[in-house]
């Protein structure tokens, strides 16, 4: 597996998604698609902390959070972040008021 953070993060979302069954698809931005059951299709964000610093990446937070299904409903977003950055994503999340919405959530794991 890369040394390199990000792809190491990647491809536990992958990896994820086909253990579920979803046909994984790497999104031309950086996140992992897994395309499930029902014509559900969910983002996964591999997060670093560097991600953070970016003044755009609360933007891009958002667009993501917004994107939507051809039903209409808002496609699942799920964000795995270094564990580092954990926190201080999951604050993000909160002031941008993203984890109110109930389909915006963050997995921590020990990697």
């Amino acid at each position: 597996m890369s040394a390199d953070p990000r792809d190491r993060l990647r491809k536990l979302l992958e990896d994820h998604y086909a253990c579920c069954g979803f046909r994984v698809e790497d999104g031309a931005d950086g996140v992992v698609l897994g395309h499930g059951f029902g014509g559900v299709t969910w983002i996964g964000l591999a997060v670093v902390c560097g991600d953070l610093e970016d003044p755009a990446f609360a933007e891009r937070l958002r667009t993501l959070s917004d994107e939507r299904m051809p039903t209409g409903e808002r496609c699942p977003l799920e964000i795995l972040p270094e564990e580092e950055c954990a926190e201080a994503l999951t604050a993000l999340l909160d002031e941008l008021h993203l984890s109110e919405h109930g389909h915006v959530e963050v997995y921590s794991i020990n990697v």
